[in-house]
């Protein structure tokens, strides 16, 4: 006679109890993990705008002008939705037809939100010729979904230096420049 093999009821449903326990358990930090990641690309995204902005404003010898952008690549106020590079060519800080796009990025997330604040409260930034800003030194903050864990800071100087934001403290929030915490 052949014996039969299988699970018991009782076994099946233990092994079911302790899988979904550990999904419950691992889920939330996924979910963590994926926010952080986005705002870590993000970050990385308007860093490499930056960077080639500055190269081609060097490399060309032209004003490069990156600003807000809506879908109509109109310069706004609001850079949470998006942003565009060009290079510009009348230095009005406005895209135009005689301009050339340079990289332009729109975004539909509602959770993040992304701040520009410089001297001179300009709208946009704009790199010189000689790889320097327009008189204009100022910070990137992004938040995402008002959690201060998820905020991070890029800091411009004048000179061009772009300088990332730490958490120097250890409490898991990034400071900013002068080392108060970044809230959303």
């Amino acid at each position: 006679m052949k014996k039969n093999a299988a699970f018991t009821l009782i076994e099946l449903l233990m092994t079911i109890s302790i899988i979904a326990i550990l999904l419950g358990v691992a889920l939330p930090s996924f979910s963590e993990l994926l926010q952080r990641k986005k705002v870590d690309s993000n970050v990385q995204r308007l860093i490499q705008t930056l960077q080639l902005s500055r190269l081609k404003a060097i490399t060309k010898n032209v004003k490069v002008t990156i600003c807000p952008v809506n879908k109509s690549l109109n310069c706004v106020s609001d850079w949470s939705k998006g942003y565009m590079a060009f290079i510009d060519v009348s230095g009005d800080r406005q895209y135009n037809d005689s301009d050339e796009l340079l990289y332009q990025f729109y975004s539909e997330d509602e959770k993040s939100i992304l701040n520009w604040r410089a001297f001179g409260h300009k709208k946009s930034l704009q790199w010189r010729e000689t790889g320097i800003t327009n008189h204009q030194n100022g910070s990137f903050e992004f938040c995402y979904d008002g959690d201060s864990k998820l905020a991070r800071g890029l800091y411009i100087t004048k000179a061009g230096r772009v300088r990332y934001s730490k958490d120097s403290d250890g409490d898991g929030v990034h400071e900013k420049a002068n080392g108060s915490p970044i809230s959303c």
